[in-house]
């Protein structure tokens, strides 16, 4: 996933060709000219824009370790004051080589990666040469003694010195007959340790984040430098589709701009909340909006997208998981996860929720805030939107009344603020506007949750369900080979919605593809079905150890005939036939959106390959043109 940048000056690329960007002249649109003859201007939709005329083969964060993702954030860090602009004069580079003990050479190669594909994926170590991701230079054993040695004599209130832990280590590896390490990797070795950690057991005392004073964070001084991003229930009793009948509280995910108040993306569901669940927040949050206010029937601007600087959340499980993680650390996002019992950090978050409940405590089926304001009133009674309907009236909520109502604490309205933050005003320049996601399929999968799993002869199987294609042919390995041949773990990601199919990770061509049921005949179903049909084989039967496949989906057929023969379904049944049919229906909304996407590169092509036929072809967005149609 390459950012292209949309800074003045910033080469894109438009059917092939390249321009250079000399105007932003809306949220959609810039005024570029052409670096070759005749250099004529145009103005190009943001969306049809290309970082260079070439795909670029993504690579899977996942592939690689912790130490690894450690070693290219440290690289990045050290570069990152020469990314600006503002410092990255030969003396600048010079300086900073110096500081950080490195050659100026490597600092420029360092530079040159970042900016190849704009992520820190990119400074992570070329690992052909050491045996490949996963795979360290030093033997298990090894690196067990290191580890041993460190655990006990470094990280220890006695504080020795990594000299005086290096004979130690010296002296161990004697012993085992063994050759010792270098002092070096030994350094290396406790460079990689946690910060935390280290002051916890060296100075024996309490790691705390004091920084920040209650009520206003320090942050957030410009457009999407700090997006604050938090779950609630909804304050309203919703309804089923088919009957109309009260199914309860649905979950909202949301994420807002600290700099202009902005909501910037949301996600409402009525599965608990997950990593998922954040994952299409931030989906909804990076991706420009004019095809989900489409979907959702609503006529309005909302401007905002693009990758924030920093995310901010609490300490809940899906914010710390490893793929919201590595995620972050792929594309340059800072995770700032709010100090416990410190809510005042998530204060604009919080506030924009209570904003919106009071408009929420307006509609038919509110359960209010409490018990004391509800008083007599029947919440499951009034309840009248199904969650589609709420989606929409909420969307509608957002784009044409809060983001244009006058703030207290800004004194214009949030949209006024970021327009001002983005364009800039009298002395104030703006930031311009932010770079745009090019491989919006990579993206999606990049937000599904991630799984390591070896290739059998069957295929993968994932929660006592097997995939297989013949794309996994390859990595299906002889039964004569070794042990350690055979443990080789792949990424796959998986979509909660439908599990019908996986997302397999090929390392070597850099690409995901779709890997269908082994049997294609069973039903296609969501991850709740199936936690639940296997929940009940568990109490059924005591355990699951046993439980194959066939079994899995004849128990899921029996449990959904006895639903639909139901007279009168229960409310957790209509739940969750609604929860599927809402689930379902914004995943063909996805696979629609990714297949207009695909075709429109197609059409793209086809232009070019008949511009360069010489066959006539209607002149796009041109700058005359947008001029007459002003007049």
């Amino acid at each position: 996933m390459n950012k292209i940048s949309l800074n003045i000056g910033s080469k894109v690329y438009f059917e092939n060709r390249e321009y250079e960007i000399s105007k932003q002249i809306s949220t959609k649109e810039v005024l570029s000219k052409e670096i070759e003859f005749p250099y004529e201007f145009k103005v190009l939709k943001i969306h049809t824009l290309k970082s260079k005329p070439e795909k670029i083969q993504e690579v899977d964060i996942s592939l690689y370790d912790k130490k690894e993702w450690e070693e290219a954030n440290k690289k990045y860090k050290i570069i990152k004051p020469l990314l600006t602009g503002k410092r990255n004069t030969k003396k600048d580079v010079e300086e900073v080589a110096k500081e950080h003990n490195t050659s100026v050479p490597t600092i420029y190669r360092w530079i040159q990666d970042y900016n190849s594909t704009g992520t820190v994926s990119s400074l992570v170590p070329n690992l052909k040469k050491r045996g490949g991701p996963k795979k360290n230079r030093l033997p298990k054993e090894d690196e067990t003694i290191i580890k041993a040695v460190i655990d006990e004599y470094y990280l220890n209130s006695q504080k020795y010195s990594i000299p005086y832990i290096y004979r130690i280590i010296q002296e161990r590896f004697h012993n085992a007959n063994l050759k010792p390490p270098h002092l070096n990797t030994i350094r290396k070795r406790i460079d990689n340790l946690s910060s935390k950690e280290v002051t916890k057991q060296r100075d024996s005392s309490k790691v705390t984040d004091t920084w920040g004073t209650p009520g206003k964070n320090p942050r957030g001084n410009f457009p999407l430098e700090l997006v604050q991003i938090d779950h609630t229930p909804l304050d309203l009793d919703l309804v089923d589709e088919e009957n109309r009948e009260s199914i309860g509280r649905a979950y909202l995910t949301l994420g807002i701009d600290v700099f202009s108040r902005m909501i910037m993306g949301f996600y409402i569901s009525y599965e608990p909340v997950s990593f998922f669940n954040t994952g299409q927040c931030i989906l909804n949050m990076i991706m420009p909006k004019e095809d989900f206010l489409k979907q959702q029937g609503v006529k309005g601007e909302w401007p905002i997208y693009g990758l924030p600087r920093e995310i901010s959340t609490d300490n809940a499980g899906e914010f710390r998981g490893i793929d919201l993680t590595r995620f972050c650390e792929q594309y340059s996002i800072e995770i700032d996860w709010r100090p416990v019992g410190r809510s005042f950090y998530g204060a604009n978050v919080e506030r924009v929720f209570k904003t919106l409940s009071s408009e929420v405590h307006n509609l038919s089926g509110t359960m209010f805030s409490n018990i004391v304001q509800r008083g007599n009133y029947n919440s499951q009674k009034n309840a009248a939107m199904t969650i589609g309907e709420f989606e929409q009236w909420f969307t509608e909520l957002i784009v044409n009344v809060y983001h244009k109502k006058i703030h207290s604490e800004l004194e214009m309205t949030p949209e006024e603020k970021y327009m001002e933050g983005i364009f800039g005003l009298g002395d104030y320049p703006g930031t311009g506007l932010p770079p745009i996601i090019e491989n919006t399929k990579f993206l999606r999968y990049s937000l599904l949750p991630s799984f390591e799993r070896t290739v059998q002869k069957t295929g993968i199987t994932l929660d006592h369900v097997t995939y297989f294609s013949e794309t996994l042919r390859k990595w299906i390995v002889p039964q004569s080979a070794t042990k350690k041949g055979r443990s080789k773990l792949f990424i796959c990601k998986r979509d909660p919605r439908d599990i019908s199919k996986i997302y397999f990770y090929d390392p070597d061509i850099k690409e995901y593809f779709e890997l269908p049921y082994r049997n294609i005949t069973n039903p296609k179903i969501n991850l709740s079905e199936l936690r639940e049909t296997i929940a009940k084989i568990k109490a059924d039967k005591g355990d699951t150890h046993s439980l194959d496949e066939m079994t899995l989906f004849q128990t899921y057929k029996r449990m959904r005939e006895i639903e639909e023969n139901s007279k009168v379904k229960t409310k957790k049944a209509r739940r969750k036939k609604s929860s599927k049919t809402h689930l379902t229906k914004k995943l063909e909304q996805e696979k629609k959106l990714v297949k207009e996407d695909v075709e429109e590169k197609q059409n793209d092509f086809n232009k070019t390959t008949i511009k360069n036929l010489d066959i006539e072809t209607p002149e796009l967005f041109s700058f005359d043109l947008i001029e007459e149609d002003e007049v």
